[in-house]
């Protein structure tokens, strides 16, 4: 997959974690903490990297060779830090994703981008109206319409599709997609690299 001279990615690492009991972001995986891992993992593909938090913003500056930004506005969800990467980055459309989707796949990320130049969002779908809104590319298009909603005081993402232009993309048979959301999914996770290097 080549970059595209136009698109930037933002990863959110922002959220408070309640379920997994601590910053997901610096979860331990292979030896890295896990924000390390997926920057490493799409750096190739875009123009520049920035992460969103609005905690541990200097710890995380200390470490990640990468820009990293403050959210406008502290504890108003993932559609303020979407809106805080947009206009932090250079570039129009920004593949948009969270901390805690520790494995990509670049064919599905290239099918998605091959989209990004016709439509404001482009976003998986798992089945009806099962959307994942922090994997997804975003036109700076649609930084006047997060601005009404978040105005509104609405802060689901999902609100925003309908006063957009968004292809959907099935996720559909696309096992490698998942969240570590609890201390349950990362355990499972480390079960899976470990099961990988003992095969490997």
């Amino acid at each position: 997959m080549k970059t595209r001279d136009h698109i930037g990615a933002i990863i959110l690492a922002g959220g408070k974690s309640k379920r997994m009991g601590g910053d997901k972001a610096l979860l331990q995986v292979s030896g890295v903490r896990l924000i390390e891992k997926i920057a490493r993992d799409i750096k190739t593909y875009f123009q520049e990297i920035i992460i969103i938090t609005s905690v541990n913003t200097e710890a995380m500056s200390s470490f990640l060779p990468f820009r990293v930004v403050t959210d406008k506005e502290k504890n108003q969800g993932p559609l303020m830090g979407i809106l805080t990467g947009l206009y932090a980055s250079k570039y129009p459309i920004n593949f948009v994703m969270a901390c805690d989707i520790p494995e990509i796949n670049v064919f599905f990320l290239q099918k998605m981008m091959a989209f990004t130049s016709d439509y404001d969002i482009v976003v998986p779908v798992t089945g009806e109206e099962m959307f994942e809104p922090l994997f997804a590319f975003y036109h700076k298009r649609v930084i006047p319409h997060i601005e009404s909603l978040l105005d509104k005081g609405v802060r689901k993402v999902i609100k925003l599709f309908p006063l957009c232009r968004v292809k959907y993309i099935s996720l559909e048979g696309e096992d490698w997609y998942f969240n570590l959301n609890t201390g349950e999914d990362y355990e499972r996770y480390l079960n899976i690299l470990r099961g990988k290097e003992v095969k490997g």
